[in-house]
């Protein structure tokens, strides 16, 4: 089995779509009756200080739409329903709030000056970094999913129907279309297209993960991390909507009903798969990856084998988010709303509080020391560990 050089790992980072709405819910259809577990009492190890909460009357109502906050250098902005804004990281103070209409279903990003999101009416929307207004509305024929960091003049938005994007970050003229057919059957939701030096790499519900050129389109690897299998269409759907990591040269994915793998961006190469199965996706650093299971169980793996270091299943059938890194911790958001701070070294939990009560399907934005949590109420909180 080949492997990842730990230089590979260590180096700098290169400079949903379902169609049966009564089955695409951001939430797995649980496979047996057996309620979510019980929290075990915390013996905590470290203190979780909060340092603001704001409402933001973003929320969306819809437990499929997982509206992701982005953070630059002054300001956390996020979107969900019928509005889009920009808080202060500083004390979470508003500085802007545009109403929008179509309902938000897709983003949010930002950079060059700009804030990109997209609508369940099909319209990729372009906002003024600093004051909110709308700069340009493209019509993409289909409820917009998620958008990707803009580069070079370009942003990518992917689509429900299996589409992906490339649009001018100026004018938001459509530069290229490529995308990958969906199945009858997926979960509802899509995995945010990463920026990795030129190209764009997009997860798609057929199970399969694909760079492309972000000027172009032009398609450069591809990699299958899911076939269908099993007699139920709930077994073999093979969505890749879970977040994607980029560390060094190296892409770790995950996809439902499949793998997790390591590849290896230069050429699409496989350097090792694993036989997780995760709807919400990874974070790594060169000490560990990590995500959460469709089982709710939290798995440390090796990143140069995808060997298992260490599993928790505190969380099982809580619906936890992908993980987030923050230093030698890890968190989590469920679907009560409760957040979980867990040692990266042995995976035992070392804080917990509760931010919004209506539950967390995205996970945290880590800047810093500070992570950056927006719940499904559209509450958006900042916090700190010691």
């Amino acid at each position: 089995m080949k492997h990842i050089s730990v230089a590979l790992l260590v180096a700098v980072a290169l400079s949903g779509c379902g169609t049966l709405s009564q089955m695409t819910t951001a939430v797995i259809p649980a496979k047996t009756e057996n309620p979510p577990k019980a929290l075990k009492e915390v013996k905590a190890t470290a203190t979780v200080r909060t340092l603001w909460q704001v409402s933001t009357g973003s929320s969306s109502g819809k437990d499929y739409v997982r509206i992701h906050p982005s953070v630059d250098d002054s300001a956390v902005l996020v979107a969900g329903g019928r509005s889009a804004s920009a808080w202060s990281k500083a004390n979470g103070g508003q500085i802007w709030q545009t109403t929008l209409e179509g309902g938000v279903t897709g983003g949010v990003s930002s950079g060059a000056g700009g804030v990109f999101l997209g609508t369940g009416n099909g319209n990729a929307l372009a906002l003024e970094r600093q004051t909110g207004k709308i700069l340009w509305s493209t019509p993409l024929g289909s409820e917009v999913l998620a958008a990707s960091a803009p580069n070079n003049g370009v942003v990518v938005f992917r689509t429900s129907n299996g589409g992906l994007h490339g649009l001018s970050t100026q004018n938001g003229q459509v530069l290229w279309r490529e995308g990958r057919k969906s199945p009858t059957l997926s979960l509802r939701g899509a995995s945010t297209p990463i920026v990795v030096g030129g190209m764009v790499i997009a997860g798609f519900d057929n199970g399969v993960v694909t760079a492309f050129d972000m000027q172009s389109g032009k398609g450069l690897w591809e990699v299958t991390l899911s076939v269908p299998r099993g007699s139920s269409d709930l077994d073999r759907m093979t969505d890749v909507d879970g977040e994607m990591k980029a560390l060094g040269e190296a892409l770790f994915a995950a996809s439902y009903n499949g793998r997790i793998a390591g590849i290896n961006m230069r050429d699409g190469s496989v350097a090792w798969a694993a036989p997780y199965s995760s709807y919400t996706g990874v974070d790594a650093d060169p000490n560990g990856l990590y995500t959460s299971s469709d089982a709710g169980d939290l798995w440390k793996l090796e990143p140069l084998s995808g060997n298992p270091v260490w599993k928790m299943d505190d969380l099982q059938r809580r619906q936890p988010t992908a993980p987030a890194l923050l230093g030698q911790y890890l968190v989590i958001g469920d679907y009560q709303g409760y957040l979980h701070w867990i040692n990266t070294s042995n995976g035992q939990v070392a804080a917990r509080t509760q931010g919004d009560k209506t539950g967390y399907t995205v996970a945290p934005v880590k800047d810093g020391n500070v992570v950056y949590t927006l719940g499904k109420s559209g509450l958006l909180a900042a916090f700190s560990i010691q």
